[in-house]
């Protein structure tokens, strides 16, 4: 069970890493049967959460649902972010790496390896000191599943190497279809990503999807 938190705060909004759909892809093959967060989170990178208690509210006229980023929480991201520039992060899989909660609970995870995604963090932390409630060191990641043993673990991480792989030879034009046989080439096991935004993300339910309320670009 969540723990109880402060009124400003809710585990209802995020503000994260949204990866392009070109890698998202994969990652949801693996996520639809190991992860079971799918329904509720799309693939990510926590930067914040949990996040500001209502961080959006109503636009436009009418019956529709559509929402916008409040202008003053909208205006303190930019200000964190605005000497951060759009960075290249790589995901390696080989091997994924894995958080143990518990003798039957561990989560499995692709992390990046640039330093870029610790500073983008910290600016965003220093902007929202007031957003603290988890307090153990920043480990960015994004989870792909989870497994109960160690023998599901080592089988969720081959799976992830192994679909790491073949998206990469697939992209890189070395093997035509998953599960044939690729050249052997000595390519990194890593699944590539542009990052130029970081995401407010709120569900308005514990068991409804996180929808976007506002992209915001990083500085030019």
């Amino acid at each position: 069970m969540a723990k109880s938190l402060p009124a400003h705060l809710t585990y209802k909004t995020a503000l994260v890493l949204l990866p392009p759909s070109s890698i998202a892809a994969p990652i949801d093959r693996i996520r639809g049967t190991y992860d079971k967060h799918f329904k509720r989170w799309p693939a990510h990178i926590n930067l914040l959460y949990p996040f500001l208690s209502e961080p959006s509210e109503p636009s436009g006229h009418g019956n529709g649902s559509q929402s916008s980023l409040k202008p003053d929480i909208r205006a303190r991201i930019i200000s964190a972010i605005k000497d951060i520039r759009p960075f290249q992060i790589s995901l390696e899989a080989d091997p994924p790496g894995v958080f143990h909660h518990g003798p039957n609970s561990t989560t499995v995870w692709l992390g990046p390896t640039t330093q870029s995604v610790q500073q983008l963090h910290a600016a965003l932390q220093k902007e929202f000191p007031e957003v603290n409630a988890d307090r153990r060191p920043f480990t960015p990641h994004l989870s792909v599943g989870q497994a109960k043993s160690q023998v599901r673990v080592d089988k969720l991480k081959m799976l992830t190497t192994k679909t790491v792989m073949d998206h990469t030879l697939l992209t890189s034009g070395l093997l035509e279809k998953p599960g044939s046989t690729p050249l052997e080439e000595a390519i990194p096991i890593a699944l590539y990503w542009d990052v130029e935004y970081v995401y407010v993300i709120e569900r308005h339910g514990s068991k409804d999807r996180f929808k976007v309320v506002e992209a915001i670009k990083l500085a030019e």
